[in-house]
């Protein structure tokens, strides 16, 4: 790896993390804090073990569970929009590709496969939290804390069910584009 290649890579790092950090205190302030006030440890213990269990899931089986297998499907419910600010997102690319203009996010057909799989693991982990954070939020129903419970809910939707679309979105055009380069 060259030195420029590493100052570009590095440059990917650095604002894919701000975005993520940015996204993730949004989220999990209110809810760490929800948790500290309102959520016996022991409940903890038991939420996120039973979030983990996702972590199991075969790729199988989230093939069979995504939203649609057309990509305007994921365009009506407003994918484009949400992907220009999220990690890898268009914004953050217009970035590095500004201060860098050889940047390539993906540069060769190995980059693509490899896009997949880390698709499949970010889908996983968004499950995960979504388990999580649905817990979190009929426990505030069972508590009578209604506001709280909609604040996770709507936490949940922002932080986890559209980065999960994303995914699945994304594969479908990564494998668009798998077939495309089969055909020529």
């Amino acid at each position: 790896m060259t030195p420029t290649d590493r100052r570009i890579q590095q440059t990917a790092v650095l604002y894919n993390q701000l975005i993520n950090f940015f996204w993730t205190i949004l989220a999990f302030v209110p809810v760490v804090y929800f948790c500290y006030q309102y959520l016996p440890l022991r409940l903890l213990y038991v939420f996120g073990g039973i979030s983990c269990i996702v972590i199991f899931i075969p790729v199988s089986w989230l093939n069979q569970i995504q939203l649609s297998q057309s990509s305007k499907v994921y365009a009506r419910i407003g994918i484009r929009f949400i992907k220009k600010y999220t990690q890898d997102g268009d914004r953050v690319n217009q970035f590095i590709k500004k201060q860098h203009p050889q940047y390539k996010y993906i540069a060769n057909k190995h980059d693509i496969k490899k896009l997949i799989g880390k698709s499949y693991m970010q889908e996983k982990f968004h499950y995960l939290i979504f388990i999580f954070f649905l817990c979190l939020t009929i426990y505030a129903l069972m508590l009578g804390l209604i506001g709280w419970a909609v604040f996770i809910a709507i936490a949940n939707i922002i932080y986890n069910l559209y980065p999960i679309f994303l995914q699945q979105y994304n594969r479908i055009r990564i494998n668009y584009l798998l077939k495309r380069q089969a055909e020529t």
